[in-house]
């Protein structure tokens, strides 16, 4: 089955773009529906391309967005690729957890995916990936520091039963934990479409386990919450911090025992560039802000992706002097980047030619009597890979 388009842009509702060169073709692969989904990420990508255009586009170009949705099936993840391929656009934005299903078609037709997962295989691994954060092969390590940094003495995880990357990170997590000294002492499967997680919060309440990392969507690990603090049993929750929203501080068993790294600068901050991405969101996805479910630390990588696409047009020159705009011309200025903070929401940004792309550092994000907070403000905690 082919994947669903689920927008397609030229100029991009919310304004109209003065440029007049040829369109630059942008393609992204979104899991826009499904128990998976990565929505708001999209809107906020979209968001970037509809102010990109209306301020006159990239270079002199507008931009043209063909967003489809692969319901996160690989299948139609695939087809979804080729299909974007078909079309010549200069890069693809990879907005599902089912990447591995067409990274070697995009690295094969020398296409660059730019932004926004970090949390897959091919966002490290494969040299036509670029990430705009952490990555997982360093998603352990930051982890487990932030339940170090919380003074945990014993670790546990709820990992997903939906997607294979979950399983697979298992071995991972356990083999950084022990050369980290806090072993993994617990560890359970969980599904989203499970009634309640009743029996594994008192299993890892009867091993006294103090942090407790759940591998899941925003929404899994507020019922894990709700369960085993009906159990009496209140560990440390330490979640990816681009899960995290502001709905968390008034959640019951969250409300003073949260730890997360997060793979931008915290969404909650008030900075110069938060604050234009922020009005661009209320222009261009009105109410996205407002939305509890779809509003997270996550929708900054969707507008952080675009950020680094602009940077890499304007250090590669993509399009100018009226040329066409071509995929070598966006891997020439990705490959110029270095230290690329894009106005401090990255973390230093460097990408090398022929190399996976691995990026080490985060931005700590916690939450304190009901409060959301970043202990370190603007700075990111930087660790070796492992």
């Amino acid at each position: 089955m082919a994947a669903a388009a689920c927008s397609s842009s030229g100029s991009t509702d919310g304004g109209t773009s003065t440029a007049t060169g040829s369109p630059i073709k942008i393609g992204a692969i979104c899991t826009c529906s499904g128990t998976l989904s990565i929505k708001g990420p999209a809107e906020a990508y979209k968001a970037w391309v509809a102010s990109t255009n209306a301020a006159g586009g990239v270079n002199g170009h507008p931009i043209e967005l063909t967003l489809l949705d692969d319901s996160g099936t690989p299948g139609k993840s695939a087809t979804a690729a080729r299909t974007l391929i078909s079309k010549k656009v200069v890069a693809i934005v990879d907005l599902t957890n089912v990447d591995q299903t067409w990274a070697k078609l995009a690295q094969d037709a020398r296409i660059p995916v730019v932004g926004a997962q970090v949390t897959t295989t091919p966002s490290y691994t494969n040299p036509y990936f670029f990430p705009p954060g952490l990555t997982e092969n360093s998603l352990f390590t930051s982890v487990l520091r932030s339940a170090q940094e919380a003074d945990a003495k014993s670790f546990g995880i709820f990992y997903c039963a939906e997607a294979v990357q979950c399983q697979e990170g298992l071995e991972p997590l356990k083999k950084v934990g022990e050369g980290l000294g806090l072993p993994v002492s617990y560890a359970a499967e969980i599904s989203a479409t499970a009634p309640n997680y009743t029996a594994q919060c008192i299993a890892a309440r009867d091993k006294k386990i103090e942090a407790l990392f759940i591998a899941h969507v925003s929404a899994v690990a507020e019922k894990v919450a709700a369960n085993c603090a009906q159990q009496n049993y209140h560990p440390v929750y330490v979640v990816s911090g681009d899960t995290i929203g502001k709905r968390y501080e008034a959640l019951a068993g969250l409300k003073e025992n949260l730890v997360g790294p997060a793979s931008s600068l915290p969404f909650f901050l008030d900075t110069p560039a938060l604050r234009t991405m922020n009005a661009a969101l209320d222009k261009y996805s009105p109410g996205l802000r407002d939305d509890k479910l779809l509003y997270s630390q996550g929708v900054p990588l969707g507008w952080l992706s675009g950020q680094l696409f602009g940077a890499a047009a304007k250090a590669g020159g993509l399009g100018a002097g009226g040329s066409t705009p071509t995929s070598e011309q966006v891997l020439t200025g990705l490959h110029a980047l270095r230290g690329e903070t894009l106005d401090g929401q990255a973390a230093p940004l460097t990408f090398e030619a022929g190399k996976g792309h691995q990026i080490n550092c985060w931005f700590e994000i916690s939450l304190r009597d009901g409060k959301l907070g970043a202990p370190n403000d603007t700075k990111p905690t930087c660790a070796t890979s492992s």
